[in-house]
């Protein structure tokens, strides 16, 4: 602006800075929509593992869950046999630990990092082992790879089951676009577009209240798998026209539009009211 005097460039400077931060807000929701985090993990069965984990659950665990995950604190759940996945979703996610047990557990950035994370799944899955008594809880789920083509073969899944099977089991609480949504008694159903496959097979067959468990004779672990794979997916879904912001639908994308233009309007009236 090198023909515009002093005064004006500090008259101008407040409603270019609301529209710089406008268009910064657009772009860190472009970039927040489609990232993933956490990769899928295995369970060590190595003694040091155990050991290193059972030190861990003792400093931030044993508290509430008792000193051999029998349970303890009110709304603390029991974890003797309750399974690898359960406590690899909850740590990857960075639901736990909680600092009350009576809230619902929402995503965070993980508390531990991926080798502490890995030694207390490695305790935790041997819990069963140290009380003597069989495991029932579901190991980290296998997610088939996706197809090549669109045409279904054995040993992987088409994008085209994991959508007809989201809309049907999941679209009703997570919305189409996998954005989350609220539910009764201040219950919130989380977005998926942070959720790795893993940790989306993971919820669906432990069941994070308030989602219900979905076992095997629900849905098969190839249709776990191709749901998970449709999760993937939604984190940077294709568009089919116009500006995907961030993917919530056309109402949401025609807000920011109608923000925009409100700023660009309010910068052209500043503009003529200056100059008159």
């Amino acid at each position: 602006m090198p023909n515009l005097n002093h005064e004006t460039r500090r008259r101008l400077a407040v409603p270019l800075a609301l529209v710089g931060l406008g268009m910064l807000a657009c772009s860190l929701l472009f970039v927040s929509g489609g990232s993933a985090h956490g990769q899928p993990m295995q369970v060590s069965t190595n003694p040091a593992d155990i050991a290193a984990g059972q030190v861990l659950y003792v400093q931030h665990c044993q508290s509430c869950h008792g000193p051999q995950g029998e349970g303890g604190v009110p709304g603390a759940p029991v974890l003797v046999n309750v399974g690898a996945a359960a406590a690899d979703f909850y740590l990857t996610t960075g639901r736990m630990p909680l600092n009350d047990p009576g809230n619902e557990p929402l995503r965070h950035h993980p508390f531990f990092n991926p080798t502490q994370i890995g030694q207390l799944n490695a305790y935790i899955a041997a819990l069963p082992v140290i009380t003597d008594q069989p495991p029932a809880g579901p190991d980290i789920p296998t997610v088939l790879p996706r197809c090549p083509t669109a045409t279904p073969a054995p040993g992987c899944v088409t994008l085209t089951e994991g959508q007809q099977l989201f809309a049907i089991n999941c679209a009703q609480c997570h919305q189409a676009a996998g954005s989350g949504g609220m539910l009764s008694k201040g219950n919130v159903i989380p977005s998926l577009h942070n959720a790795n496959k893993v940790q989306a097979a993971e919820a669906m067959r432990i069941g994070p209240p308030p989602m219900p468990v979905i076992g095997p004779n629900e849905l098969s672990d190839h249709q776990v798998s191709a749901i998970a794979q449709y999760v993937q997916y939604l984190h940077q879904p294709s568009n089919p026209g116009g500006l995907g912001i961030t993917h919530f639908g056309p109402v949401a994308e025609g807000f920011v539009g109608i923000l925009f233009g409100f700023f660009v309007l309010l910068f052209a009236v500043r503009m003529i009211g200056t100059r008159g």
